[in-house]
């Protein structure tokens, strides 16, 4: 559920402004609002080290701490600086590493050059010029003295010495030459790894006190948001105001919090206005907690006045996603990895709940793939007996094609059953109750068009009825025909919907039927190829597979409850994050 707001206005004096706002933070109840938005600001200096925090924990993350070295001393801060300028001369080194490797591999061919040799031999009249040509062209040159010095396919690496000018003579082409021989190179390069090696050892100590980076980051944040709301309050003299929202759970909480820190404040509190927008924040049973953090990553929140679909949309995606994976081999495989791997996911700072969530739905997975004995892409006989499906294949297509559409069915009925309980009471409701029921026969037309089934006796009583209630009470009106005129025009925008949206359904089983077919593909590409060659394109094969099926839960399991069922239960999903002003460490 989404939990009852209180609007909060408090008030107090100027000089008290930085301990109240400490008591707030600490109590970490207030959702806090802006009075002017254009007020705003953060420190520069702030946002600086944020940013080198955030670079410092992303840098340590990818490395793997030391063994027995003992941890570098100082403050987080000073850790990040140094690591920042690590990261500036390490980047350098990158650049120097391929910088020089190039030029080896250029001036390789060439050997060890002295300058001074040849330098010597030009002061004495002699020319001296290198040359690249195409393989048996050296004669082309015209020079006293040539000297083919390496070759490569194709290439030839020549020293020509004269005289006289050398000129070029096509097909060579002349190159200048090396300023550094090769083992001049080799030694620069030697030094440049030597720097790299420090470099990356200082960054291991550095990683053992990743825990104290991440918790320096977490601080600067704090302050941040200090800042941010410090520079949103309203000043009137020598009196400050502060706006924001309280749950009604908490609005007590804060109260005594106030009333213990003896400050001088004023607080009071209402309930929302009609145009007021409060923020959203979940009240739910631990069942379902796990699929908030799904809105979190798709950016979807409900509004403060709409439903919270929590409770539904977990258990249909878990459905959902039994279907477009529908592997037991998958589900088991992916499900015991995240159970393995949960502690140390979450030790690396991992949200509980998103591993919560993929176990759940991994777990349906692998009970929908028992139920339909399919184990990577392949059917075994003494797996069988625990199988639901018919035994002939196109009676069992005719069955799950049948319950993709009765999961539909089922699945928008929740949406106007929730529609029609938070439908104000009145004659108007009797209009949602006509969609409610419109639904049933709709699921019948779409079996018999799609599925074949015959047509059932209350089909078309089921039509005659939901129509009646769609067109007397959609607007219910004394005017029978402005009444009858309202409820056509809804007829016609939506009763086609109600067709499309329940067949949309059936995409759960050819998603899922076109991955089994995919795995089963995969089997036999690799079933005459030898053991090992086997095991790699098996792996491979079925862990993009997989992976697609990863892609399907949100092109599809999430798109049916965001789209097909909010749309049927009116939702446009307009919230906002309750985001309280707390400490956070």
């Amino acid at each position: 559920m989404i939990t009852p707001m209180k609007s909060l206005l408090l008030a107090g004096r100027q000089a008290d402004r930085g301990a109240v706002l400490a008591i707030l933070q600490e109590a970490g109840v207030i959702h806090v609002e802006a009075v002017d938005p254009a007020t705003v600001q953060v420190p520069h200096q702030l946002l600086k080290d944020i940013e080198a925090a955030v670079r410092a924990v992303d840098a340590l993350e990818k490395v793997q701490p030391g063994e027995g070295q003992i941890p570098p001393p100082g403050t987080p801060s000073r850790l990040v600086d140094e690591l920042q300028a690590d990261l500036v001369l390490l980047a350098r080194v990158e650049t120097d590493k391929v910088t020089l490797q190039a030029e080896i591999d250029r001036v390789a061919p060439w050997g060890r050059i002295s300058r001074d040799d040849l330098a010597a031999l030009r002061a004495r009249g002699l020319h001296i010029e290198f040359f690249l040509s195409p393989t048996g062209y050296a004669d082309a040159i015209k020079a006293d003295l040539r000297q083919v010095v390496a070759s490569r396919p194709g290439e030839e690496f020549i020293l020509a010495v004269s005289k006289t000018p050398i000129a070029e003579e096509p097909p060579a082409r002349r190159i200048p030459p090396p300023e550094k021989d090769v083992t001049e190179l080799k030694g620069a390069l030697a030094i440049v790894l030597e720097e790299e090696k420090r470099i990356r050892g200082n960054m291991r100590e550095m990683a053992r006190r990743l825990p104290e980076i991440r918790a320096y980051h977490q601080e600067l944040l704090e302050r941040k948001r200090f800042a941010e709301v410090e520079s949103g309050l309203a000043a009137e003299g020598p009196v400050f105001v502060l706006k924001g929202w309280v749950p009604v759970a908490h609005e007590e909480c804060l109260r005594r919090a106030l009333d213990q820190s003896k400050a001088a404040v004023a607080l009071q509190t209402a309930d929302p206005a009609d145009d007021e927008t409060p923020p959203t924040k979940f009240e739910n049973a631990w069942w379902c907690r796990p699929i908030e953090v799904l809105f979190s990553l798709l950016g979807v929140i409900p509004g403060y006045r709409e439903a919270d679909i929590s409770p539904t949309f977990f258990p249909a995606l878990i459905v959902f996603t039994s279907f477009l994976i529908g592997d037991a081999g998958y589900g088991l495989i992916a499900a015991l990895a995240l159970a393995v791997a949960f502690k140390p996911l979450v030790d690396r700072g991992t949200p509980r709940p998103a591993l919560e969530l993929f176990i759940s739905l991994f777990a349906g997975v692998f009970i929908y793939g028992v139920l339909t004995n399919t184990w990577f892409g392949e059917n075994p006989e003494f797996l069988k007996r625990l199988s639901v499906l018919p035994d002939k294949p196109e009676e069992a297509t005719k069955f799950l094609k049948g319950l993709c559409f009765l999961i539909g069915a089922l699945h928008l009925t929740a949406a106007h059953l929730w529609k029609v309980a938070r439908q104000p009471a009145g004659l108007a409701v009797l209009g949602e109750v006509g969609w409610l029921l419109f639904i049933w026969p709709m699921y019948a037309l779409v079996m018999m068009l799609v599925n074949g089934d015959p047509r059932p006796v209350w089909m078309l009583p089921g039509f005659g009825l939901s129509l009646a209630l769609i067109l007397l009470f959609t607007a219910p009106s004394w005017n029978l025909f402005a009444a009858v005129g309202q409820g056509l025009g809804a007829v016609a925008l939506n009763a086609a919907s109600f067709l499309s949206d329940i067949i949309s359904y059936i995409r759960l089983w050819a998603v899922g039927l076109a991955g089994g077919i995919l795995a089963h593909s995969f089997n036999e590409l690799a079933r005459p190829l030898p053991l090992v060659f086997m095991v790699l394109v098996l792996v491979a094969a079925h862990f993009m597979n997989f992976a697609l099926g990863l892609v399907a839960i949100f092109a599809h399991g999430v798109r049916l409850n965001l789209l097909e069922f909010s749309n049927h239960l009116g939702m446009e999903w307009s919230g906002r994050e309750f985001d309280p002003f707390r400490k956070r460490t």
